[in-house]
């Protein structure tokens, strides 16, 4: 039976119409769905690390342990995870005075604000319980349904991984669920200050918007499709060659560039085609032209949100070091002190007690003052302070008082503190005696040291006690001896 060469060409025509409309829909939707989740996996990954960098890791630390001491004390069989079970609003009470803490208001408004200014469903801590695997929940900013401390959710892959290797957080997945709908989720660990994992930062980002307008994209392109399918080959039959093979084909070209290219270049192929038919394929380059337009503002958009995102973390670690300084000085402050002191009696309560306290006051400060002004006054602090950390260089040094500087004694200086000590009555009595120097910089200054005796110290303060009580002993032979 023959075919006229007009039906062939008809079906020939619709069969390579509808392979490339089909094979161009079907990739297209795939790649486009590979960018997106994969920039949104990353924008989840570096959201979560911002996170972790931002918290107050000494909160985060004490609200786990009020945290898990609380677990620990509730029967396994008495921890309930379901929320319809009758018992659950009974367990989350143990946990409930904890959203009263200074440390947990303190997490959450650290929280809010990066939730503030960034598009995510919820950003939460939570950490692993090591004995039973259970991931629990300690804070938590979704503005609907949060998650109160104590939560517990049940442990899944990421749970395992970042049990077994801390360190790699919760890796970037996408979930979806009735409940929550198709959500991006990523975990970052939380460091304490002595490198350990504290807790983990985790980012929700919901998919969902992003997954419908995928759809919406997807079915109007496969709606101009198909449209433009049947008039191709209507057209087709009359002009193969000039109004469809070559426009086809300079659409395809351009489509394998955009997909194959790495360049800025590529990413405009369709922006440089000029077809001009007058007809439904004129139009689907030029939706070809917006989606590419509208995709390459998107990645922009997402670009500067990631910039945004860098300079965020940026200025929060230097708010963060400026913070714990002194602004005189430069040493660091009452602060950065009064946390150096928590994780010393930390470290008490483990047994690691060797430190020492030297406690180091200016003499005269006010009658240089009164007598030179208040900017002489600074030049005298200026000038102990750089003392003071000239002859205890491997400690830190702290400024907890307006003429008041505390040492705690580390390493070499912990081994050789009697000739440290005795160096700086030295450099004090060669200061104020030499008359080379500006009166603020003659400068007088009483010292008085303690190490730790773990037969009469239970705490840092005893020893900070000790040495301040044998500086004002100190202070006052070296005032009885000046008058």
């Amino acid at each position: 039976m023959r075919f006229p060469l007009k039906r062939k060409t008809m079906v020939l025509i619709v069969l390579i119409a509808v392979i490339l409309s089909g094979t161009s829909l079907f990739f297209s939707s795939h790649i486009i769905t590979d960018i997106i989740d994969t920039h949104y996996r990353k924008v989840a990954t570096e959201l979560a690390g911002t996170v972790s960098v931002a918290v107050d890791s000494g909160y985060a630390d004490s609200l786990r342990r009020a945290i898990s001491n609380i677990y620990e004390t509730i029967p396994a069989e008495e921890r309930i995870v379901d929320e319809e079970d009758p018992r659950f609003e009974a367990y989350l009470q143990n946990y409930s005075h904890l959203t009263e803490s200074m440390g947990y208001k303190s997490l959450l408004n650290s929280l809010q604000l990066i939730y503030d200014k960034n598009s995510v469903y919820c950003i939460y801590l939570v950490y692993l319980e090591p004995e039973t695997g259970d991931c629990v929940y300690m804070v938590d900013t979704d503005p609907e349904d949060p998650c109160p401390p104590g939560l517990i959710d049940p442990i899944d892959d990421n749970n395992a991984e970042a049990l077994a290797n801390p360190e790699a957080g919760f890796r970037a997945n996408i979930t979806y669920s009735e409940q929550y709908g198709s959500l991006v989720t990523a975990g970052s660990p939380v460091h304490d200050i002595n490198g350990n994992v504290v807790c983990f930062a985790a980012v929700d980002i919901s998919m969902d918007e992003v997954r419908a307008q995928q759809r919406r994209f997807v079915l109007t392109a496969a709606l101009v499709q198909t449209i433009l399918t049947i008039i191709m080959c209507v057209i087709g039959i009359i002009l193969v060659n000039r109004l469809i093979v070559q426009p086809i084909n300079l659409l395809s070209d351009a489509s394998d560039r955009y997909c194959n290219g790495d360049s800025v270049e590529s990413m405009r192929e369709f922006e440089k085609l000029e077809i001009k038919t007058g007809d439904e394929i004129e139009t689907l380059a030029d939706s070809m032209k917006q989606m590419e337009h509208d995709i390459n503002e998107h990645i922009a958009t997402l670009t500067a949100t990631m910039e945004e995102l860098r300079q965020t973390r940026e200025e929060a670690d230097r708010m963060d070091y400026m913070a714990n300084r002194d602004a005189l000085t430069g040493v660091r402050n009452k602060r950065a002190y009064d946390e150096e002191v928590r994780k010393i009696n930390d470290d008490i309560s483990r047994s690691n007690k060797r430190f020492g306290v030297v406690m180091i006051d200016l003499n005269y400060l006010k009658q240089t003052n009164d007598t030179y002004g208040h900017e002489a006054g600074n030049i005298s602090i200026q000038k102990l302070c750089h003392l003071t950390c000239g002859i205890f260089a491997h400690s830190p040094v702290f400024r907890i008082g307006g003429d008041e500087f505390t040492v705690i004694l580390r390493k070499r200086d912990y081994n050789n503190i009697e000739s440290l000590a005795k160096l700086f009555d030295e450099s004090i009595a060669d200061l104020s005696s030499d008359s080379s120097f500006e009166p603020a910089e003659r400068i007088s200054a009483a010292l008085g040291y303690a190490l730790f005796d773990a037969s009469k110290d239970s705490s840092f303060e005893d020893v900070f006690n000790r040495a301040d009580e044998e500086m004002y002993a100190r202070k006052k032979a070296m005032k009885s001896k000046n008058n």
